[in-house]
């Protein structure tokens, strides 16, 4: 595969990601923070090839190439993919889905799924996936939505939960250009951003995989800026990947690191093959 370029080698797949709008905000393109920050550090220095599953825009997977030579980024949107090989040097690009990695097994000495999982149907399958196409002494990064009290601020789930309802009342807008009758949000499906805790990891792995390292991180102030964020996108056309909201996500990148234990907001785990002995720590 050459760099610069974008192999379709696997359809993609409506079930890969929530919409075609998730992507890499633009401010973690010039500052790397938060979880990308702490994900980026987990990432062992000797990693000849490296593949962040979801990559979107890019924006994130160009730092990663400050750990490899080798940063395969893949997306189900063959327009993410394109835009991330376009704007940074060192990537190459696969339009393909997380549940169907058209890579031979143990291709990657390190891969990434970093607010993945919580978008798939079937996250498992992408677990496995991602497990089969690791080296045996690779690691596999995640980060996710955790579950406990604070999934309820989830900034996805309310406002998308609100938007539908208004779907539901079917209020009346202008007519379209053919004088059909419109209606505010016509169409819209609402798709649970899901929460996953370290157990329910541990269950999808079923055995092929161990968790060597975990981290909560994020309180009260960090699923607050991403509901501030999520407003501001849905009802103000503010695009969330395009705004630079700089001092909203250097508040979350603060509460990170002062997070609630098993109540936080956000996990993330490093994960080994099974039958590689490690000692799990916690960070």
């Amino acid at each position: 595969m050459n760099h610069g370029s974008i192999d379709r080698s696997s359809p993609t797949s409506r079930t890969d990601l929530q919409s075609n709008t998730v992507s890499t905000p633009i401010t973690y393109r010039d500052v790397l923070m938060d979880r990308y920050k702490l994900i980026y550090d987990w990432v062992p220095e000797s990693s000849p090839r490296v593949l962040d599953i979801g990559c979107g825009n890019g924006n994130f997977t160009k730092w990663l190439t400050g750990k490899a030579p080798d940063v395969v980024g893949l997306d189900h949107n063959v327009s993410q993919v394109t835009e991330a090989i376009a704007s940074f040097d060192g990537i190459s690009g696969v339009a393909a889905s997380a549940e169907d990695l058209p890579f031979p097994t143990s291709t990657f000495d390190a891969v990434i799924m970093s607010d993945v999982l919580e978008h798939l149907d079937n996250p498992g399958n992408a677990l496995q996936e991602a497990l089969r196409v690791l080296s045996d002494d690779g690691v596999l990064i995640t980060s996710l939505p955790n579950t406990g009290p604070l999934a309820v601020l989830d900034g996805d789930n309310i406002v998308n939960r609100f938007v539908w309802m208004i779907s539901r009342l079917r209020i009346p807008k202008s007519r379209g250009t053919d004088g059909a009758p419109r209606h505010f949000y016509d169409g819209f499906v609402f798709r649970k951003h899901r929460h996953f805790g370290k157990r329910e990891i541990e269950e999808m792995l079923n055995g092929a995989g161990l968790i060597e390292r975990h981290f909560y991180g994020g309180g009260l102030l960090w699923p607050l800026c991403y509901l501030l964020e999520k407003v501001l996108e849905v009802f103000f056309k503010k695009s969330l990947v395009r705004s630079d909201y700089r001092i909203l996500r250097r508040i979350r990148a603060l509460d990170l690191r002062t997070g609630m234990g098993k109540w936080s907001y956000n996990l993330i785990v490093a994960i080994r093959k099974a039958g590689i002995t490690q000692r799990e720590t916690q960070s």
